[in-house]
């Protein structure tokens, strides 16, 4: 599994670790940790609402940090939770920009075991680096 899941922070936090041989797999994978803390099995997600945003930031670290962000405000508006991602990432000059298609469906508490529910991504210990020729990151989640 591409990412790492503790919940030894405390009783409020979960901690993750991601690392992807690319910037948008990792970016990937934290969207799917994210989901997977809240829903026991990702594969119990069926794929039928399609969702796109665009995000954008002038630091990469704070553009994960508003994808993911986004993925808390799509559960908490619309009951929505998502397994697949598929992400474009361009840079600009002095900006970054993230285009994604989410792919999943409404919570459905007869169908879906949830375990925890997200409440935000938290900055402490936010970060978001390349280490050799892999792309890591490490999030606290608030739940």
């Amino acid at each position: 599994m591409p990412y790492l899941y503790r919940e030894d922070i405390s009783i409020a936090d979960a901690a993750i670790e991601v690392n992807s041989k690319t910037l948008e797999g990792v970016f990937i994978d934290a969207g799917k940790a994210l989901t997977n803390t809240m829903i026991e099995n990702l594969d119990d997600i069926d794929q039928i609402k399609k969702i796109e945003i665009d995000v954008s930031s002038d630091q990469i670290d704070l553009l994960l940090y508003e994808f993911l962000e986004q993925l808390v405000i799509l559960k908490d508006s619309d009951r929505l939770i998502f397994n697949k991602f598929d992400i474009k990432i361009n840079k600009s000059k002095e900006l970054h920009k993230l285009e994604a298609t989410l792919y999943g469906e409404e919570i459905n508490h007869d169908k879906h075991e949830l375990c925890a529910d997200v409440k935000a991504v938290t900055l402490h210990k936010f970060k978001l680096f390349k280490e050799g020729n892999e792309w890591k990151a490490t999030l606290i989640l608030d739940i």
